[in-house]
């Protein structure tokens, strides 16, 4: 299976396609890397304690690394990984290379909205993993706001094929994290981005293999944009997990997985 990567350039990007590029069954032709502000772990960093969100991200970069680093320090990166702008990849200059390339499947996590002339190019054959679950959640930091909203039953994430709106592509397969006592935002958060990467893998190898699933439930989502995630937003998140979140979401999970279903194709599980 020859693929396209496009994704960003934080640990856990990286880690993605990493762990992509060292499968014996897939073959990475090129991955197109979305560059941020460089972060480097070894400079110190001025961190304003008094800022929630800036403690809150620092904490998730630090913990990236503890989850991560040490896999893509000791596997070789062979994802032939390309530096472009923010937004690039809807150029025209790049839309062609991709052509050119022929990928059975572009594959994204973290990256830019993509644009109609590259979802036409390749119709049902680019799939995006959506850290949430739709039709519950749509747009940017789901899963943090399901948290703040002390709703855990609706965190975890949808691999959906691309259309032009916004996560409102037909969903392929879903998954919730598994949580344990006392864990922290970032526990879940990192621990379910490693069970997302196996089973993407698993679906790109077994992709022949998919089935159409539909969701039955009936469920108006909730829509959220970058600035919605104020530090107040932040404060009540953490306020939920002291006031027990996660003991009261495994109390109830039964009853959530019930009521809430979400997509899965059989040969991921």
């Amino acid at each position: 299976m020859n693929i396209v990567i496009i994704t960003s350039n934080s640990i856990r990007h990286n880690y993605f396609k990493v762990m992509f590029s060292n499968h014996d069954k897939i073959n990475v032709v090129r991955t197109y890397v979305e560059s941020n502000e460089k972060f480097d772990f070894n400079i110190k960093h001025d961190i304003d304690l008094n800022n929630i969100n800036d403690i809150h991200f620092k904490t998730r970069h630090n913990i990236e690394h503890d989850f991560f680093s040490d896999l893509i320090d000791n596997l070789p990166d062979d994802s032939n990984s390309k530096q472009i702008r923010k937004g690039e990849i809807n150029d025209t200059k790049v839309i062609d290379e991709i052509i050119n390339l022929s990928p059975d499947l572009i594959i994204t996590y973290g990256c830019s909205i993509i644009k109609p002339r590259l979802i036409n190019s390749f119709k049902n054959k680019i799939i995006n993993v959506h850290l949430g679950l739709s039709p519950y959640y749509f747009g940017s930091g789901t899963n943090f706001h399901c948290l703040a909203n002390n709703e855990l039953h609706f965190f975890g994430y949808t691999f959906m094929y691309i259309d032009e709106g916004i996560d409102t592509g037909e969903i392929i397969h879903q998954a919730r994290p598994d949580v344990f006592p006392f864990d922290s935002p970032h526990q879940i958060g990192n621990r379910l981005i490693k069970k997302m990467v196996k089973d993407f893998i698993k679906l790109i190898v077994n992709f022949d293999s998919v089935k159409k699933i539909k969701l039955t439930n009936k469920y108006v989502g909730k829509t959220y944009k970058m600035k919605d995630a104020s530090e107040k937003v932040t404060m009540e998140m953490y306020e939920n997990f002291k006031q027990g979140l996660v003991l009261n979401y495994l109390k109830s999970k039964k009853t959530f997985l019930k009521k809430y279903k979400i997509i899965s194709q059989d040969f991921i599980n």
